[in-house]
């Protein structure tokens, strides 16, 4: 079943795709199936809502980050982490799926690396 997004920030009404979609999705684009706590993460990004995950390390935080740029090509997520090294990993990751990432940091930020680069 498809919802309508409704979010705050949200600017126009979009058909939400069900855990189902998000779960072929995943296993299709990144090899792995969701549990049902990532696919609410999803849902509410989805719907624009602030949404903050707190779940222990290789738990699949980094899989409910990605999910939603699958569905909503415009959408930009961010990730903030504890050590460069991830936020380095991620961007590689997703630059070899195809999906435009950047990484802030000390050594890079910059006005011109806070543009956002339209793809």
């Amino acid at each position: 079943m498809n919802n309508t997004s409704e979010g705050s920030g949200s600017q126009s009404a979009r058909p939400l795709p069900s855990v189902e979609d998000i779960e072929r999705h995943a296993l299709s684009f990144f090899g792995n199936r969701p549990c049902k706590w990532q696919c609410e993460v999803v849902l509410a990004m989805l719907r624009r809502q602030d949404t903050i995950c707190v779940a222990p390390t290789g738990a699949g935080k980094t899989l409910t980050f990605w999910l939603p740029l699958l569905f909503d090509p415009t959408g930009i997520v961010v990730v903030i982490t504890p050590l460069n090294i991830l936020g380095a990993q991620n961007q590689r990751k997703l630059e070899k799926l195809g999906i435009g990432a950047i990484t802030v940091n000390a050594e890079n930020a910059t006005d011109v690396t806070a543009t956002v680069r339209a793809h």
